[in-house]
């Protein structure tokens, strides 16, 4: 295997590049494919030995693959606890996926910035393979063509998991078929409070397309941020799949576009009451919590959008609160030892002013 290079020398400057005001809505694209190596039992039943036996195939087969050249393999146990946390951050692994490491691998390309995108394997999470690329704004096809270079490459020298009825195999039923899973991430705080996402999302569920919350836990949604995925990968190709939401993505910009237009053209107190309050608190508070300034953040960019604020700075949403994360505030700012809660909390309401307030010293 490569020698292990520290992960946030490629992950915390990245900075995706945002050209235009509809990539505030339809924020980033991600679509991953889940493979399973023939002749191996699923994640859910091997043993250390076998994921040690996968985690050194994947790494032999990854330093013979053309593909994967720019790319480079990180073993799990051997990031520290921060890198790991801005792996989880950025969405490449899951918060599950760090509990037990043993046999787990991550292999990232390594020019992120130039490229504006994350491409990564994730090696032995649930599936044996996970492979992802996330790009800003509505790149889903983008993202896809990635990915499926990358598992042609792969399937070159790997055999994968395949049934000529049911398609890839997996251990997730829902994933059984293509194996692939498309998301696009948006910020729709228009519809939200027009109330036009109820009807939405009613729609999605009959077609087939799942919403959840970006962060949080269950259905909890922060920040108007919503996730929206295929649901359904048996008896659906790839390329339909990448279709569809490649057109709920454009179908999404539309309508937070009009509803914006529809509360724009009417009188609310109340609508401005919330933009005034949650300028007081960025502009006050002492310490912020990440979900509170998912919060606040989210309905100070709409009211710039509406017009209602022109006290704070026009600002990037997403590249913003990808900066606040607790990662992102102890890799940055804090130096040499773990901080507290109260100690990140307090830095990122600091951060915060200083990205917003014009008058800020």
């Amino acid at each position: 295997m490569e020698e292990n290079i520290l992960v946030n020398q490629n992950l915390k400057d990245l900075k995706f590049k945002y050209n235009n005001e509809k990539q505030q809505v339809v924020l980033n694209s991600y679509v991953s494919l889940f493979r399973n190596i023939s002749g191996y039992k699923f994640n859910s039943v091997t043993d250390k030995t076998d994921k040690e036996a996968i985690l050194n195939l994947v790494a032999d087969v990854k330093s013979k693959t053309s593909s994967l050249k720019g790319f480079n393999f990180y073993n799990l146990r051997d990031i520290p606890r921060l890198q790991r946390q801005l792996l989880i951050d950025q969405k490449v692994i899951s918060g599950s996926t760090v509990q037990k490491i043993s046999g787990k691998a991550v292999i990232i390309n390594s020019n992120l910035v130039d490229k504006n995108k994350l491409t990564a394997i994730t090696v032995n999470e649930d599936e044996h393979l996970k492979i992802e690329c996330i790009m800003p704004g509505r790149n889903i096809s983008s993202c896809y063509k990635e990915v499926l270079k990358i598992e042609k490459d792969l399937e070159k020298k790997l055999s994968f998991s395949f049934n000529k009825n049911l398609g890839y195999l997996t251990s997730n039923p829902s994933l059984i078929g293509t194996g692939l899973k498309a998301t696009i991430i948006v910020h729709v705080p228009s519809m939200v409070i027009s109330t036009r996402i109820v009807d939405f999302i009613k729609n999605l569920n009959q077609t087939g397309y799942g919403v959840s919350s970006f962060f949080g836990e269950g259905n909890e949604i922060i920040g108007n941020l919503f996730q929206i995925s295929n649901l359904i990968t048996l008896g659906k190709n790839e390329e339909s799949i990448i279709e569809e939401l490649t057109a709920i993505s454009k179908n999404i910009i539309e309508e937070e576009e009009e509803a914006k237009k529809e509360l724009k053209s009417t009188d609310n107190f109340s609508i401005e009451d919330s933009v005034y309050r949650s300028f007081g608190m960025i502009k006050y508070a002492k310490l912020l919590s990440f979900e509170e300034s998912l919060e606040l953040l989210s309905i100070l960019k709409f009211g710039i959008d509406l017009g209602i604020i022109d006290e704070i700075k026009k600002f990037d949403f997403y590249e913003l609160i990808n900066l606040i994360s607790d990662s992102n505030i102890e890799i940055n700012y804090i130096k040499n030892k773990k901080a507290t809660l109260d100690e990140i909390d307090f830095i990122r309401a600091c951060v915060i002013r200083e990205k917003l307030l014009k008058d800020y010293n």
